[in-house]
């Protein structure tokens, strides 16, 4: 029963300070989140399986680089989701240190998962 009372004290200093209330920091890892949320629920909703290849990556210059099967769309919300983990991470270490640093964390979070999304749009605007 010790380690229990532990955990939930563990639990409850890591969600209940001044870190989770900076409006920077919860609108940045909110609106990260639900776009991360938004790219699961995109291809989900989108993204069919098939046994023809997929283009996974198209540039201007040189047209298609990369093609690959259907599963390997699953990369790029899953990269997206562990950048944002450890960005969130960051953040919340480098809070009470060094504020700046930890909006800037929580600000990049945000900023790779609308990029990812950018990217994972024009995939499925091209293969779908």
């Amino acid at each position: 029963m010790n380690w229990k009372n532990k955990f939930k004290e563990k639990f409850k200093r890591f969600f209940w300070h001044g870190y989770w209330t900076d409006p920077v920091i919860f609108f940045s890892l909110a609106l990260g989140a639900l776009s991360n949320l938004g790219m699961w629920a995109a291809i989900w909703l989108i993204v069919e399986p098939s046994s023809q290849p997929i283009i996974l990556h198209y540039n201007v210059h040189f047209g298609v680089d990369s093609i690959g099967d259907w599963k390997n769309i699953f990369i790029l919300p899953g990269l997206a989701a562990a950048v944002f983990a450890v960005n969130a991470v960051l953040s919340r270490f480098f809070y009470y240190k060094e504020k700046l640093v930890s909006y800037l964390f929580a600000g990049m979070a945000l900023l790779v998962q609308l990029l990812m999304a950018v990217g994972l749009g024009s995939v499925i605007l091209i293969n779908f």
